[in-house]
């Protein structure tokens, strides 16, 4: 079905029919609805990949994949990947475009590639394929790192907030040596949540108390055994796992939150704390993409880099005072 199948039976110009189907031209107001009822029972769909070459887009969005990302054994990488990559794949079909994986190490192919957007969902400031991008003109999404450029979006997840958010509680509840756990993978994510706690730390006056945990998180006992003998009064876990540290706590005959605070960072397994009753702060990273797609149809006459918060919270539990 065509305009020009429209124009035939309304027996006016395919020009007309264009106007009244996206909303132009002067057309008296009956003319047009009597047009968009004839587009209806005909089945008329507009072509949205004809409409979006003419207006030189490609209707694909291109994901990086971080360098190094299959060295990244840990369970919570693979499960922060794999969200990653879905929430943008739904998105992205809710806009109808596709997706196309780009390797960071590869910047050259940016050289051909018909892509509106680079979607970097965990992202260092020297990329090579982010400068490569922006060199090129490519509008460019970012999570967590600000850009800028007038040809980018920015999505704050949260990470920052959650962790000083925490940390204040904690503090209200009278807390005076938190300790920090944390994976060692290194990730952006992680950084962040570390410096997070660090800048909190020195503002205090207070030495920072850092558990590293491995990829596997086996050493989750003996970090938290750790914290203990340093004489932690409190817990943070930016690494998640608030149900298996809920339970280490108990083995370790602490009364919680009398003898041991603790609150843990939640993206996945928020229902399970919370039946537990363990006090945990919620990001949602997973929201990310469709922010992005939000600006990105206004994103070329922007004056400057777009700035988007993503929503976080809370939730109490009885593991805090």
């Amino acid at each position: 079905m065509t305009l020009k199948d429209i124009a035939l039976r309304a027996g006016v110009s395919t020009a007309a029919i264009s106007q009244a189907l996206n909303d132009r031209g002067s057309l008296r107001p009956e003319t047009r609805e009597r047009i968009k009822a004839i587009a209806a029972e005909l089945g008329y769909q507009p072509n949205k990949y004809a409409a979006a070459l003419r207006s030189g887009r490609t209707m694909s969005v291109g994901f990086v994949v971080p360098q190094d990302a299959e060295l990244d054994l840990s369970k919570r990488g693979a499960l922060h990947r794999s969200r990653h990559i879905g929430a943008l794949v739904s998105a992205a079909a809710d806009q109808g475009f596709t997706v196309t994986m780009l390797p960071a190490a590869r910047p050259d192919l940016l050289r051909g590639a018909q892509i509106d957007v680079v979607y970097f969902a965990e992202v260092a400031a020297d990329d090579l394929l982010l400068r490569e991008a922006i060199a090129r003109g490519i509008p460019v999404a970012t999570n967590d790192l600000y850009v800028d450029t007038e040809l980018s979006i920015t999505v704050r997840t949260g990470y920052d907030e959650a962790v000083r958010a925490a940390l204040a509680l904690l503090e209200a509840g009278g807390a005076r040596r938190i300790g920090f756990l944390v994976d060692d993978a290194g990730s952006p994510r992680d950084e962040i949540g570390e410096t997070a706690y660090r800048a909190w730390s020195t503002v205090r006056g207070r030495e920072p108390l850092v558990a590293y945990l491995d990829a596997e998180h086996g050493t989750l006992p003996r970090r938290v055994g750790e914290l203990r003998d340093a004489g932690a009064d409190a817990v943070f876990s930016f690494a998640e796992e608030g149900p298996a540290i809920y339970l280490q706590l108990e083995e370790m005959d602490f009364v919680i939150p009398r003898d041991m605070q603790f609150v843990a960072l939640c993206t996945s397994d928020c229902a399970v704390n919370t039946r537990l009753g363990v006090t945990h702060v919620c990001v949602h990273p997973e929201l990310a993409p469709a922010a992005m797609f939000q600006a990105l149809s206004s994103i070329r006459d922007a004056a400057s880099p777009d700035v988007f918060d993503l929503p976080w919270e809370i939730v109490r539990g009885s593991s805090t005072r």
